[in-house]
This record gives structure tokens, C-alpha cells and sequence, in this order.
């Protein structure tokens, strides 16, 4: 059996993995964002063939604890930046009252339906993006497959009256394991519109014999909640700086949504075979759009509590 590969990338039924990277040049280093990787590629061989791709070095995020034990055994830093909500398949996770609510809400406002991505539903889902709550915002970049294609699989809430409410695109992260890339919501959906879409979802996952569904990361918040093994000098940096960035990124609210089907929380760790230090986190973050989103989310509180003086 595979380790599970970083999240976003995918599993393939080819002879070559593909590589998307970003230069972090003051760095010398590259992030591999996400790739596709052949069924056959152990984790030994990906080592060994990205040592051969990226002789100037890489960064890698979204890996699994065993994934990352494994590049720190090859002399590689690690760090975490956070946790993923896993649900087994094989389990229940929709009996909690908050959920089962939502359901019978949920139910009479329309029918959860996979969509093929074609071009005519790719064209509709990018006009579908431009309706939700946050699209007039910076957006985060390379964290996700932003745009679906043949490599993800896209599920929407439809209205009865047929307009999509909400939509996840999924990713095959191994044979039985599936990722979230995007959630979204249309900014004048009800409330309970995602957590039907997620049952839904769950229900046909489960069907055809998935075993697990990952709803994706939750940045930061899980080191800020007494983690077993003690924080690094840089991982308690960056729980020193979440504090003052709530209002750029609502990771609690994200947690709460996705803690309400009782999830595995499994953490999430970066991984790169060169000197891990802030100033890399800082191109990283650059890279990631979240500076941006940063002096966004600031200068709209600035101007707000100049309207208010």
C-alpha cells in the first residue's frame, strides 16, 4: 500500500510523474505545489526522483506525518503547519443534531448531483465561482486545483428550480482516498446548503467503495490546541503571528464547520530538503496569496475605522 501523497497531488496512470513548482528565488529553492504521480511510485522512488529534478531544491506541503518521517529520515526539515479533517467512509459521520438539522433543511431546497466537467460545465462552474460570497477578494493561489478539469471531479447542490447553491470538486489522491480542492457557496444560498452537499457527497463516496474523504486543511489551528509533541522555535513563531491575523482568514470558522462531522484530525506538515527559516516561510506566503489577502483584509479595516472616527 502507498503512503498517501501530499495534498492536491494526485495519482496517475502514467510512466512520468508531472511537476507544478514555483521559484522561491531568494530561496535557490522550488515549490512543487502539486503533481501528479504514477500508481507505480513508491515513496522511495518519488524521493529519488525529485533529489534528481530539483538538484537546487524543493518544498513540499500538505504531507501526512508519515510522509513527512519519511523525508526527515533523508535528512529533510519539517514542520507543521496545521491538520487535515479526514472522514472514513466506513464510519458515521453525520449523526451529530447540528448535521441531521442541516440535512432536513437542506433536503427541501434540492438534490445534491455530480456535474462532468466538460467545457459548457467548466464555463459554468468559473461563472458559478464569480457568484460566491468571497470572489470580489484576493484569492489564496497553488494551494488548490483551482480550475477543474479531467482531474478532478466536481459535485453541486442544485436548486430545484436548477441553479447551483454550492459546489466541491474532489481529487483522487490514491485508490481509495479522495481530497477536497474547492468548496463553494453561492452568496445567496441558505446556510445549510454545504452541509447537505457534504452528506450527499459522503453517501456517493461511500457507494462506490472510497474509503476515505479528506475536507482538507485547516491552517494553524491545531498547534494552537496543546499539540502532543511539543513546538518548534519557527512553528511557535507562526502561532505567535496567527493572533493578529483572524481577521484575515477565518481558520477558526473553517474548523468549526468541518469538526461538525467529527472528523480525523491528522496533522499536516511541510517538508523541504534545504534550510527551513522564516524568510522561506515569507516567499511562501507571498507565493500563496496571502499577503495580498493580508493587505486586503488591513487596509478595509483601516479605511472601516476611519468611516466610524
Amino acid at each position: 500500500m502507498h503512503e498517501l501523497l501530499p495534498l492536491s497531488w494526485i495519482r496517475i496512470h502514467g510512466i512520468r510523474p508531472v511537476y507544478r513548482d514555483i521559484a522561491l528565488p531568494f530561496s535557490r529553492t522550488r515549490w512543487i505545489s502539486y503533481a501528479d504521480i504514477p500508481y507505480d511510485y513508491t515513496l522511495q522512488i518519488l524521493y529519488e526522483d525529485l533529489s534528481r529534478s530539483y538538484p537546487d531544491g524543493y518544498v513540499l506541503r500538505g504531507c501526512t506525518p508519515s510522509t513527512g518521517t519519511f523525508f526527515f529520515e533523508r535528512s529533510c526539515m519539517t514542520l507543521r503547519t496545521g491538520a487535515e479533517a479526514v472522514l472514513e467512509l466506513n464510519r458515521s459521520h453525520l449523526e451529530r443534531k447540528t448535521v441531521l438539522g442541516s440535512l432536513a433543511r437542506g433536503a427541501r431546497q434540492g438534490e445534491v448531483t455530480e456535474i462532468l466537467m466538460n467545457e459548457a460545465n467548466q464555463h459554468h462552474f468559473e461563472q458559478f465561482r464569480r457568484e460566491t460570497k468571497h470572489a470580489h477578494k484576493p484569492q489564496l493561489r497553488h494551494l488548490f486545483r483551482e480550475n477543474p478539469s479531467r482531474a478532478c471531479r466536481c459535485f453541486v447542490f442544485r436548486s430545484c428550480s436548477g441553479q447551483w447553491l454550492a459546489a466541491i470538486t474532489l481529487s483522487a489522491r490514491g485508490l481509495t482516498e479522495v481530497h477536497t480542492e474547492l468548496m463553494l457557496r453561492h452568496r445567496s444560498a441558505p446556510g445549510d446548503i454545504m452541509e447537505s452537499l457534504v452528506a450527499g457527497i459522503f453517501e456517493i463516496l461511500k457507494s462506490e467503495g472510497f474509503l476515505e474523504w479528506s475536507l482538507g486543511e485547516v491552517p494553524f489551528m491545531m498547534l494552537m490546541q496543546n499539540p502532543e509533541e511539543p513546538l518548534t522555535p519557527i512553528e511557535q513563531l507562526m502561532v505567535s503571528l496567527v493572533s493578529n491575523w483572524k481577521h484575515v482568514y477565518d481558520f477558526e470558522g473553517l474548523y468549526r464547520f468541518k469538526n461538525k462531522f467529527a472528523p480525523l484530525w491528522r496533522p499536516v506538515m511541510l517538508c523541504t530538503n534545504r534550510n527551513l527559516s522564516p524568510f522561506m516561510l515569507a516567499q511562501l506566503a507571498v507565493s500563496m496569496g496571502f499577503t495580498d489577502i493580508l493587505t486586503h483584509e488591513s487596509f478595509g479595516m483601516f479605511r472601516q475605522s476611519l468611516i466610524s472616527v
